[in-house]
C-alpha cells in the first residue's frame, strides 16, 4: 500500500458540490488499494497568507487549504506552495506519490515532489488544450509540469495527443475517468410507457452547445420529451429559445442534479444526448453507459473512445438536423442495455480505475513508468 496525496486542481467544496467531483472519484477509485489522502486548495483574498482544516465529511480524507491571492500571480503561486508544505507538516503522514490532476496543480507537485524527493503522476482532463487557450504563462507551466512529472495521464487518446505536441519529451500513459457502478446502473424493470424519453446532461454554458440540442429536437418527428440537467450562465437564455422555437411544453430544465438524481433519471430515459462542441472524456457519457443508456453524441475529443456503434451514434457538432437524424435512428434500435452497462464497468468502474492507479503507484515506486 503506497502513501498518496492527491492535489486536485478541482475538487467539491462545500458551496459547490459537484465542481470537480471527477477528481474526487478518481481519488476514491485510488484509495480502494492504497493510502490517499487530499489536499484540496482554492485562493481567496484575504489577510493571512493560508487557512487549513480537515473535513471529516468527505470519502477520502480531505485536508482544505485556503491561500492568499495576491494581485501578482507569481506571488500567489508562493502563498500556495506555502500552504501545501505547512499543511503537510501538520501531521507524521509522508506521501510516497504525489498525484496532481490538471497541470496548474501539476506545477507545485512538481516542486513538492522534488523537495521531498518522491515521484510526481499528473493526471489532466483539460478541455482548454484542445480550443488553443493555454497560452502565455499557462503554456509555460504546462511544458515544464509534463516535462518535469514521472508520468503524465490524459484521459482520453485525443488529448493524449493534444499534450504531446505541448510537450514532446513528457512520458505519458492515458487514464481514464471513473464511473462508479453502485451509483450508475441499468434499470431494473421493463421500459415505462410514453413519449421518447431524452435527457442530457452538462453545464449551460456555448461550449455545450444546448441550443443545437434545442434545434435538433424541435426538428424531431417523433413524439418525445428532453429533460436538461445542468446550471450555467445561458439559463434563461436557452429556455426563451425552447419557447422560440415551440418545443417549451417538452423541455424540462431540472437545474442542478445530485449524481443519485441523475442516476435515476438516467434509467428512466431511453436516450442520452450530447451536442458539445468540446469534450475529452466526459464523464457523464461514463455514467450513462454504466446504466445502459444508448448515446447520440458529437464527434469531438475522446466522445469517440467511449461511444461505439453498438452503443448509439455520432454526429459532427454544429449540425443539429444531423443530431435530429441520429436520434431518430437509434430511437428506432434495440440496445442490451445489461451488456453495455457490462463493458463501461469493465473500462471504467472504480474497481478497474483503482487497479490502473494501483499499479503505476507501484510502478513509480520501483522506479519505472509504462508509456
Amino acid at each position: 500500500m503506497t502513501r498518496v496525496l492527491v492535489l486536485p486542481k478541482w475538487y467539491p467544496w462545500p458551496d459547490r458540490p459537484v465542481f470537480g467531483l471527477f477528481c474526487r472519484e478518481h481519488a476514491r477509485a485510488a484509495a480502494l488499494h492504497n493510502d490517499v489522502r487530499v489536499l484540496a486548495f482554492t485562493p481567496e483574498r484575504m489577510k493571512g497568507l493560508y487557512r487549513i482544516w480537515d473535513d471529516p465529511s468527505e470519502p477520502v480524507p480531505t485536508t482544505r487549504l485556503v491561500y492568499k491571492r495576491p494581485l501578482l500571480r507569481p506571488a500567489a503561486m508562493v502563498t500556495q506552495l506555502l500552504g501545501m508544505r505547512a499543511a503537510l507538516r501538520r501531521t507524521d503522514w509522508r506521501p510516497e506519490i504525489i498525484h496532481a490532476h490538471v497541470f496548474e496543480a501539476g506545477f507545485p507537485a512538481v516542486l513538492l515532489g522534488r523537495q521531498l524527493g518522491v515521484p510526481v503522476v499528473v493526471s489532466e482532463h483539460f478541455t482548454a488544450f484542445q480550443r488553443g487557450l493555454v497560452r502565455g504563462l499557462d503554456l509555460r507551466l504546462a511544458r515544464y509540469t509534463f516535462g518535469h512529472a514521472d508520468l503524465v495521464c490524459p484521459v482520453s487518446e485525443d488529448l493524449r495527443a493534444q499534450l504531446e505536441r505541448v510537450q514532446p519529451r513528457g512520458r505519458y500513459r492515458v487514464v481514464g475517468n471513473v464511473v462508479d457502478p453502485a451509483i450508475f446502473f441499468p434499470p431494473a424493470g421493463p421500459r415505462a410507457p410514453g413519449p421518447l424519453r431524452l435527457f442530457n446532461v452538462a453545464s449551460l454554458d456555448e461550449k455545450k452547445r444546448h441550443v443545437d440540442l434545442l434545434e435538433a429536437f424541435a426538428a424531431l418527428t417523433i413524439d418525445a420529451t428532453l429533460e436538461i440537467a445542468g446550471e450555467g450562465e445561458l439559463d434563461e437564455k436557452l429556455q426563451r429559445r425552447a419557447h422560440v422555437l415551440g418545443v417549451a411544453d417538452r423541455v424540462t430544465f431540472l437545474g442542478g442534479q445530485s449524481q443519485a438524481q441523475v442516476a435515476e433519471r438516467m434509467r428512466a430515459a431511453d436516450v442520452f444526448v450530447l451536442s458539445s462542441r468540446f469534450e475529452n472524456l466526459p464523464v457523464v457519457l461514463l455514467e450513462a453507459s454504466a446504466t445502459g443508456l444508448p448515446i447520440v453524441a458529437t464527434r469531438v475529443g475522446g466522445v469517440p473512445e467511449i461511444v461505439g456503434e453498438d452503443g448509439g451514434a455520432l454526429v459532427e457538432p454544429l449540425q443539429p438536423a444531423s443530431l435530429a437524424r441520429a436520434i431518430e435512428a437509434v430511437a428506432a434500435r434495440t440496445f442490451d442495455r445489461e451488456a453495455l452497462a457490462a463493458r463501461a464497468r469493465s473500462r471504467w468502474g472504480i474497481e478497474a480505475i483503482g487497479a490502473v492507479w494501483d499499479e503505476i503507484y507501484a510502478s513509480l515506486s520501483a522506479g519505472s513508468t509504462r508509456s
